[in-house]
């Protein structure tokens, strides 16, 4: 079954978050919010919101101590 350019940007979203890369999660809530509004559904967008909420209030991990 062939991915969807929406279902690989919600993927490489998903994985910013995960991985706490906030400014590259924004540029692709962007990207999402955009192919939204395009196919005229919201539910994909919905659920990267609510991802980026629960991202947002977990307690941080320690990448960034370990990296910088």
């Amino acid at each position: 079954m062939r991915r969807s350019l929406h279902d690989d940007v919600f993927a490489a979203f998903a994985r910013a978050c995960k991985e706490e890369e906030f400014e590259l999660a924004e540029h692709l809530l962007c990207a999402i919010e955009v192919i939204a509004r395009q196919q005229g559904g919201c539910e994909q967008l919905d659920v990267a919101y609510a991802l980026l909420a629960e991202t947002v209030n977990r307690p941080r991990s320690n990448i960034r101590k370990r990296i910088g």
